[in-house]
């Protein structure tokens, strides 16, 4: 078999490989502008990350088309036409971008080579001759294959909708197909010898002549599968949340291909990919459902701690006016007894007294506020301090926890401001009273006149 081709494959920088660059240069810059704009109105609506939304952890469909080459094919061409070096393919598949800088999928693709023979002029002198050959092959591609991102090299870029992919893989092609011909066979038997009928011709009118001549065609099958290693050059364009467009460059280079297999295949793809994702409008509902849920979130907390400052401020007001009341009654006792000892009549008593609950010497914090308030009022004068326990518990254990309660209301009187000697007489006196109540579980403060 001749593997030498007739004609090459169409050179890269050739006039039609100009025109398709500048179309697809042209073409990309549109979709660009376009999306551009676009963009800029999707910042002012709600931040987003395309490469977060649509490039992480899931999965796209897509479908291309476009056309196929198959370089160093054994059937050589011979004035055949300018189209069959080109030859149309399809195919699809399923793709999974587990991070925006990788992703992996599966394809098929299905294509197909010819090539043609047509004999301008014919070599007479042997028999039979070919005067017409057609060979076509289809074959159909299976591949598993890794595409990294290398836009992602460019740290905190914007233009997240356009990306470029490089990836290989592994795949298995199966290719089938036939090789048809057409034989011409003429020839002329005279003297007991066969020769072919061709130019200069001698015919000998003395002996018997036989000519003879027929037409044969032949239809051969071709069939062999193949492993291949692809690389593949793949610019894709966000044109929507959903949908992405895209050029595609692949070469494949089949291993072990024997003398009748291809040395490899070349295609330039159009393709358009739709994304498993939320829709442009379901993310916005999103976005801004949680935008107010937070929202939300933050007023409930701000009427709380509302409600909080006003029950404080009530509080607050009531205690003031509680305090305001008992300052007035303890002025207006202070003035009647200066007024009692001017006229010589018996002087009115002041007094204070701090409840405790049963067994314990511990000062509420209500009755520590009490205690602050008298002390406040009565700094500079004399106090007496007596302190009790009531009936239930032994004589000795009460006794304790009278002096116990005598000690802290004493601590408090020194920390507001009274001396020692002010504090004068202090007493406890345990359950000497016999009282079996409340009234008995107290500390007695009195004015000493």
């Amino acid at each position: 078999m001749n593997k030498k081709l007739s004609k090459p494959p169409i050179p890269l920088l050739s006039r039609r490989w100009a025109r398709v660059g500048l179309i697809v240069l042209f073409t990309l810059s549109a979709i660009s502008n376009l999306y551009a704009q676009d963009e800029q109105v999707n910042k002012s609506q709600f931040p987003q990350n395309l490469n977060s939304e649509l490039r992480r952890n899931t999965w796209s469909i897509y479908a291309e088309g476009g056309l196929s080459w198959a370089t160093d094919v054994w059937y050589q061409n011979l004035n055949a036409k300018r189209s069959y070096n080109q030859s149309p393919a399809v195919g699809g598949g399923i793709d999974f971008t587990i991070r925006p800088w990788v992703r992996v999928g599966v394809e098929y693709l299905w294509s197909r080579y010819r090539r043609e023979q047509r004999f301008s002029s014919l070599n007479t002198q042997e028999m039979p001759v070919k005067v017409y050959g057609n060979y076509m092959m289809n074959f159909h591609n299976a591949k598993l294959g890794v595409q990294f991102n290398f836009m992602e090299l460019w740290p905190h870029r914007r233009a997240q909708w356009f990306n470029a992919w490089m990836g290989t893989g592994i795949g298995y092609s199966f290719i089938k197909g036939n090789e048809y011909g057409m034989f011409f066979n003429n020839t002329m038997t005279q003297d007991g010898r066969t020769t072919p009928i061709g130019n200069n011709l001698i015919v000998n009118n003395e002996s018997e002549l036989s000519l003879t001549g027929n037409v044969r065609t032949t239809n051969q099958h071709e069939k062999f599968n193949k492993l291949f290693i692809p690389t593949v050059l793949h610019f894709e364009a966000d044109v929507s949340r959903r949908f992405t467009i895209g050029l595609k460059g692949e070469m494949d280079w089949l291993l072990s291909r024997g003398g009748i297999a291809p040395k490899n295949y070349i295609f330039g793809l159009a393709t358009i990919r739709y994304n498993f994702v939320s829709s442009r409008a379901k993310k916005l509902q999103t976005y801004y459902e949680g935008e107010l849920s937070v929202l939300n979130d933050e007023v409930n907390e701000v009427q709380k701690e509302a409600a909080r400052y006003r029950d404080r401020a009530d509080s607050e007001a009531s205690e003031r006016q509680r305090l305001e009341q008992l300052n007035a009654d303890l002025q207006q006792r202070l003035l009647d007894s200066e007024n009692s000892k001017s006229e010589g009549k018996a002087a009115i008593e002041i007094s204070h007294y701090v409840q405790f609950v049963n067994n314990s010497a511990s000062i509420s914090k209500d009755e520590l506020s009490h205690l602050k308030h008298f002390a406040a009022y009565m700094r500079g004068h004399q106090l007496s301090v007596i302190a009790e326990a009531s009936t239930p518990g032994t004589t000795r254990y009460n006794q304790k926890l009278s002096e116990r309660r005598l000690k802290h209301v004493i601590k408090v009187l020194l920390k507001e401001g009274f001396a020692k000697e002010s504090l004068h007489p202090q007493i406890a006196i345990g359950e000497q009273d016999g009282k079996p109540g409340a009234d008995g579980r107290r500390v007695t403060i009195k004015l000493v006149k």
